[in-house]
């Protein structure tokens, strides 16, 4: 949600990025991407109007209602409302608060929520990508009793595109610098919406998919602010919600506890449990493995992104089943701030990738669970695997290509220009994979003579908006994070050079390419995927001929639970864990 793409860091989400770290869109603008074949099937489903309205298979068996669970997370939710996470936690409670407009399942494919999925043929959407309309399904009510209607989803909509709301997956706004834009949001009747942007665009299906870009009542925030509205208390504990579950008990940093929606739009009988705990566990230097713990004691269900160094442990817990993503998807990388005058010299840039060794990486942190990538589409259909290898791991070869830019080895162990040493601040999250990715790079560069200090920040701090934020104000030389992904390989909110912090866009790198930026507002503009598919391999080309960013690789999350837990279904996409909560049941509640 890193997040986004939304950072998904600690699982973070954007629309192309929740810069997640850890749970996937999810960090601002987050990365909503398909399977291989997957996005093809659902762009020509939705051209050609072909429903994609019923609900995935189930578990065979009848399932049970009742009884209550205890689910790790590894962050507290900095969230709890839509259009709002910077982590991926947030992106995963949301889907248990909010119910969605529509919603993408493990495969990767949309389904109707609260509304119908739009399309051409039913007019849902604009041949030119423009319009869109957004029916309601009637009856529908918030957990309060009162009805949802349009005159709500009208206020989310229009709340979501005023700037001083600053949401964070890259929805466009009515600002005049927005690449996409808001034109204008219309209620057409009590169940219709139509909404127009100023630029089309073809990723906004993806990007309203899922709890984290639901609707938010009007009752309750229409005589809010927009800029407020994150300070609220309703951002911690929102009081009147749509999904199948709604916060009963909180305590930040400890525990989320939800409990059944009487009103939920699947009623009366999903969702099945009665009660889920989010219980935080951090780990710590006095208990590094609090999962583990807490799952060999049963004191926990479920967890999930959990350390592939302690696969094997989980494995033999009894009574337990663990789960790997079947299509590693997202990516963990580093970005350079390119308007720091080291890291925009190129030298500097292609000697760190030739330095780094990403094989080492892969076998001593993610001990078989990675993949390397070298386009940031993996798991989609814009993936490209003939780019691989695209990094070569030659430190002797960086040595010389430092010399030959002036960069002499000193009697310190470290190169020097012009009496300026080439010392590089290295910014990420203290958790999983990056204290274990950290110590590995900074030796790897220490070879060559390129200092590292190592600098470790909280998610609100290293995803935060406007100045004072890292990554979002330039108080970087070296970031990682893992972006997530959800349903579309849109990548413009990471990589155009329109897309600033200061838009709400993600490109923290300063990155300009004018061939990049053409070619992203080509993307956006058709629905052909085989058309989207060249669009990206150009932009692949040129990132890797740049080198902005230097990916590390792709990750299989790690997941675990009770064995009689059923329609437990991890994703690399979307919400990840949580992506169908509604349809958990235990054997025996």
């Amino acid at each position: 949600m890193d997040n986004s793409p939304t950072p998904r860091d600690d699982a973070t989400n954007t629309a192309s990025g929740v810069a997640t770290d850890a749970a996937q869109r999810w960090h601002p603008g987050r990365v909503r991407l398909l399977t291989a074949g997957v996005l093809i099937a659902v762009v020509a489903a939705f051209l050609a109007g072909v429903a994609t309205n019923g609900l995935p298979p189930s578990d065979v068996g009848t399932p049970v209602r009742g009884g209550s669970i205890v689910d790790v997370e590894l962050s507290d939710a900095d969230t709890l409302l839509p259009l709002r996470p910077l982590n991926a936690w947030s992106v995963l409670v949301d889907q248990a608060l909010w119910a969605p407009l529509w919603y993408g399942d493990d495969q990767g494919v949309l389904h109707a929520g609260i509304a119908d999925l739009p399309s051409l043929a039913n007019g849902g959407i604009s041949t030119d990508l423009r319009s869109w309309t957004l029916k309601l399904h009637p009856g529908l009510k918030w957990s309060n009793g009162s009805l949802l209607t349009a005159d709500d989803l009208a206020f989310s909509l229009t709340l979501y595109s005023t700037p001083a709301f600053a949401n964070t997956l890259g929805f466009p706004t009515t600002a005049k610098a927005d690449p996409i834009g808001m034109d204008s949001v219309t209620k057409v009747d009590d169940l219709t919406v139509k909404f127009v942007l100023r630029t089309p665009d073809v990723a906004i299906l993806a990007l309203l998919a899922d709890g984290v870009a639901s609707i938010v009542p009007r009752s309750v925030f229409g005589s809010v602010r927009p800029a407020d509205i994150a300070k609220s208390p309703e951002n911690i504990m929102p009081s009147v919600v749509s999904g199948p579950f709604m916060v009963s008990d909180r305590v930040q940093g400890d525990y989320i506890t939800v409990v059944r929606n009487p009103y939920y739009y699947l009623g009366p009988r999903r969702p099945y449990l009665d009660r889920i705990t989010f219980k935080i566990l951090k780990s710590s230097a006095e208990d590094p493995t609090p999962t583990l713990t807490a799952l060999k004691t049963h004191e926990a269900d479920a967890g999930w992104f959990l350390d592939v160094a302690q696969l094997d442990s989980y494995r033999a817990i009894s009574g337990y089943t663990t789960y790997l993503d079947q299509n590693p998807a997202g990516y963990e990388w580093l970005v350079f701030n390119l308007a720091d005058p080291l890291l925009r010299d190129h030298a500097i840039r292609q000697a760190i990738t030739m330095s780094i060794d990403l094989t080492q990486i892969m076998s001593r942190v993610l001990h078989g669970t990675g993949a390397p990538t070298c386009d940031d589409a993996a798991g989609t259909f814009a993936h490209e695997k003939s780019l691989i290898p695209c990094y070569s791991y030659d430190p002797a070869g960086a040595g010389r290509l430092l010399d030959a830019d002036g960069w002499t080895m000193g009697a310190d162990g470290y190169r020097h220009k012009q009496g300026q040493a080439l010392a590089l601040e290295y910014a990420t999250r203290a958790i999983f994979p990056r204290t274990q990715v950290q110590p590995l790079v900074q030796a790897d560069l220490k070879s060559v003579g390129i200092q590292v200090v190592l600098k470790t920040y909280e998610a609100a701090d290293l995803f935060g908006s406007g100045s004072n934020g890292v990554l979002a104000g330039g108080h970087f030389q070296i970031a990682e994070f893992m972006n997530s992904v959800i349903y579309d390989p849109d990548d413009h909110t990471i990589l155009s050079s329109t897309e600033t912090p200061d838009n709400g866009g993600s490109n923290y790198m300063h990155y300009a390419n004018p061939t990049v930026d053409q070619t992203e507002t080509a993307q956006q503009q058709t629905a052909d995927p085989l058309a989207r598919a060249a669009a990206f391999h150009t932009i692949h080309q040129e990132v890797l001929k740049d080198l902005p960013v230097m990916y590390l690789f792709s990750l299989r999350n790690i997941a675990c639970a009770r064995s009689d837990l059923h329609n437990y279904r991890p994703s690399a996409l979307g919400p990840g864990e949580t992506w169908n909560v509604w349809d958990w049941y235990l054997a025996r509640a």
